[in-house]
This record gives C-alpha cells, structure tokens and sequence, in this order.
C-alpha cells in the first residue's frame, strides 16, 4: 500500500463525498476514484458502500480509517519529536483563526505571561479552514464548532458567542437592548468580504430571519469598523466581536433567536502528541472564557 494512497483513502472517508475531496487535494474525481479501487483490489474488500452518486464508509472502510488515523498520527508525533531537538522551535505554538479582532487579546496576555513561547498566528478563510492540507501546518484551530467537519480533528468549546448588531450610537437602534434581526431588514448593512466565517454567518442569520440583507459594502474588520463610527450602515456581528471594537461611537445591540450563537470552539489534531506550550496556551484560552463572568453575559 501506498502512503500517498491511504491518505487520500483518509481524506475521503471524512468527507463521504468524491467532488469536494478530489478538489481539495487538486485532482479528477475518476483519478481519486481509481486510487480507492486500486486500494479496495489490494485489499480484497470494499471500503465504501455506493448508493448512486453518494457514497458511505462501510465497517471494513471504518477498520482501515482507524489504523490510516494511527499511522498518520504516528508520523506527525516523529516530525514533533524530531522538531524538539532544535530548541529554537519546540516552543513555537502555530495558531489560525476564522477572526483575528476576536483573540487579539488572549493571544497578546498569553505572550506576556509566558514569554519564552512563540505563538505564530495566521487567519484563514472558511474555504481554507475545510482543507485539510491547508489546516496541516497548525497546532491550533479557533472557530466556530461547524466550520471543520474533518475527522482528524478533536475540540473543545470555548464560549458561546449570541449574536449581536453593530450600530452607530446616533442610530435609533442604539438605544435598544435588545432587537430581532427581522427588524433590521432594511438598514444598509456593511458586511465582511465573502469568505469569512463570519460572513457565512451573517447569511445564514438573515436567511433564518427570513430576509436577505440589503449590502452596502463588503469590506474587512477594520474598514467595517470605520465605516459604522461614519453611520455609513449597520453591521452583524456577535458579541466578543463586538467587544473586539473599542470604540466609544459604536454600540452593541443583542439580537434575539433567531439566528443560533456561534460555538466558538478550539480544535486540535487526534492522536498527536501536543507540545507543552501547545497544550498551555490551549488550556488558557478555555480557562480565560469560561471562568470569566464577563464573558458568559
């Protein structure tokens, strides 16, 4: 059997779909669909149970992806043992987030409380974050609990995060404790680019509420945050996003159900032997959030 080959056995018993798994590993599905039967005549069994055009992870499929998820771990956990004799990088934590604005803060006292680890911080796109190539070179991942379905991936939630507006503090809405996202459907709202894990939210809110948002601009975190402060529109966001802006001419109005919070949640590989460091920052993050009153109002 071919490394190659198992793992894109691997990739496509966590994602039980040809198409999408064929193009986040950048070939044809027939060639993806080749390699799996080559790997099923070796073996002389079926590993997926075809139902026209679907396809699902039989008990012989289930038996393999446990010993493919060991052998994988195995070689992740030689390159982590491998990197601890250079003792310039065995206190590097790489951390991605959806949204950089939102950790800013615990990332920032993490670092100072411990100096000697390095924390290298990227953030990706909700497409990126569904590639499992793209998420291989991090210890961490922070975003919301249904923007990584992948398999491989353990989690643990870290707060939830209810769903907020932005406002100017002239704006009517500013004097509101509360509101329905329904009574926004006519605000101009400025909304993130597309691609966003946020962004996806926003759709999927308006879309629960029965209405489909009227766009003035599709900008990043700070240009949204410049264009409020300007009564320019109105923006969706959640609450930490919200306590990400400090700004005194925007105010925060809490959105009732629906939309659904946002499960903000931490994931790591399975079955990978962690770092202390990356085991440190990932036990601060959750302890910060959930034995802070401010956060769970």
């Amino acid at each position: 059997m071919q490394l190659l080959h198992l793992y894109y056995f691997k990739l496509l018993a966590e994602n039980e779909h040809l198409l999408n798994t064929a193009k986040a590993i950048h070939i044809s599905p027939p060639a993806l669909s080749t390699t799996i039967s080559r790997l099923e005549d070796e073996l002389q069994v079926n590993l997926f149970d075809r139902v026209g055009r679907k396809i699902k992870l039989n008990e012989n499929g289930k038996i393999l992806y446990i010993h493919v998820c060991n052998i994988f771990a195995e070689l992740d956990n030689i390159k982590r043992e491998l990197s601890k004799t250079t003792s310039e990088q065995k206190d590097i934590v790489y951390v991605v987030v959806s949204a950089q604005s939102l950790w800013t803060d615990v990332i920032s006292s993490f670092m100072q409380m411990h100096p000697a680890v390095t924390i290298k911080h990227a953030s990706l796109t909700l497409q990126q974050l569904q590639n499992p190539e793209a998420l291989d070179q991090y210890d961490l991942v922070i975003t919301d609990v249904g923007d990584i379905a992948n398999k491989s991936w353990e989690h643990e939630f870290i707060i939830e995060d209810p769903p907020t507006l932005l406002v100017n503090r002239d704006h009517p809405f500013a004097q509101r404790r509360t509101i329905s996202l329904s009574e926004a459907q006519e605000e101009p709202f400025i909304a993130l680019c597309k691609g966003y894990s946020s962004r996806a939210y926003f759709e999927n809110a308006c879309k629960q509420s029965g209405f489909i948002p009227k766009i003035v601009a599709e900008v990043d975190y700070i240009l949204r945050t410049r264009l409020i402060e300007h009564n320019y529109g109105i923006a969706f966001s959640s609450v930490l996003g919200a306590r990400a802006i400090h700004s005194p001419l925007i105010k925060m109005v809490r959105v009732k159900y629906p939309p659904n919070p946002r499960m903000q949640t931490v994931f790591w590989k399975t079955g990978v032997a962690n770092s202390d460091s990356v085991i440190q920052f990932r036990d601060y993050l959750i302890n910060v959030y959930q034995n802070n009153d401010l956060y769970k109002k």
